[in-house]
């Protein structure tokens, strides 16, 4: 049994380990659009990611429920009044979000996606303090200026002759306000059915219509002549990088606490521009690395300094519909 030091040790060098893999997600996502259409890719990495999220929160839900004596019901009674906001989140989160999030990769590239959806945190952040539902300090401030110098950076790039990035932009930053409302409007339902419950519905909801909407663009693949990289994009990246990242996740957070994990999810953009120029020689601009730049100090501003400054407290709901809610994205 690990304990003590050797567990944070162990928390730490998964979470590390899976940084590059979530950056390396982005990489091969890239690599499968040469021989798919974005839709199909989408849906069946969706498809094999939220089976194995869904088998990871399932037991998770199971084995708090044993430690805790409570009943155990993964979905739970949805009230009527509640079944409409559940339908939004579902569609905003398992259906247009990572729809728009593909064709948009599918008109930049791997890394500069990444970048995009680093963004995250800021965009959040600031939301919730128009809405008066988060409070910021004058670190979280200066996180959501730098984070927004980093978007004009990214902006300007895409806009420039000869890169053709801006529709490929528009529709990744659509994504990311999408799963951002998203997680606004799920909230009150985590808090009253419990995180996993939520979230497990949500994909179910939203994964049936996202499959409902690429059938289509499904039974027209070759799937007989696809590569070994689109197989192992679709299947690993599905199975491993959602499903079993999740449940690192999940772990991490309940022993490290949300500052210490969501460092390595600023590190992912790193990791795929790394991974990029090792394996398919692909330069990023320097544009586009002042804008990473930017945009990922500005998210370690948001959700580590100011948090730590201000010796913020979240509910523990909270920490894990963040967690489990960013993993379609890898």
């Amino acid at each position: 049994m690990i304990t003590g030091k050797n567990s944070t040790f162990s928390h730490h060098g998964l979470l590390f380990l899976f940084t590059f893999f979530w950056g390396a997600n982005f990489i091969l996502a890239e690599v499968a659009l040469l021989e798919m259409s974005p839709i199909s890719f989408s849906v069946s990495r969706f498809a094999i990611g939220g089976f194995a999220m869904l088998l990871v929160l399932y037991l998770q839900c199971l084995s708090d429920a044993k430690r805790t004596g409570k009943a155990f019901q993964f979905f739970p009674t949805i009230e009527k009044g509640d079944w409409f906001r559940l339908l939004l989140v579902s569609v905003l989160g398992a259906t247009l979000a990572p729809w728009l999030g593909i064709e948009g990769l599918g008109l930049t590239h791997g890394s500069r996606a990444s970048v995009w959806l680093a963004l995250g945190p800021a965009i959040s952040t600031g939301f919730g303090y128009l809405l008066s539902t988060e409070r910021m300090g004058k670190y979280g401030v200066a996180g959501v200026i730098l984070a927004a110098l980093g978007t004009l950076t990214l902006a300007y790039d895409g806009l420039q002759p000869g890169r053709g990035y801006w529709i490929g932009d528009l529709l990744l930053f659509l994504a990311l306000t999408m799963t951002v409302i998203e997680l606004h409007l799920i909230k009150p339902l985590a808090r009253k059915y419990g995180s996993i419950s939520m979230v497990a519905m949500r994909t179910v909801i939203g994964g049936m219509l996202y499959l409902a909407i690429a059938s289509p663009s499904l039974v027209q693949e070759n799937w007989l002549t696809f590569g070994f990289w689109t197989w192992f994009a679709i299947l690993a990246g599905g199975a491993i990088g959602v499903g079993v990242g999740q449940w690192i996740k999940v772990r991490a957070l309940r022993s490290l606490g949300p500052t210490r994990v969501v460092i390595y999810g600023n590190l992912v953009p790193v990791a795929a521009f790394i991974i990029a120029w090792l394996s398919i020689g692909e330069n990023p601009s320097v544009y586009e690395l002042i804008a990473g730049g930017l945009i990922i100090t500005g998210a370690i501003f948001i959700q580590v300094i100011d948090v730590i400054k201000r010796k913020a407290r979240t509910s523990p709901e909270d920490d894990e519909l963040s967690v489990v809610t960013s993993g379609k994205h890898e």
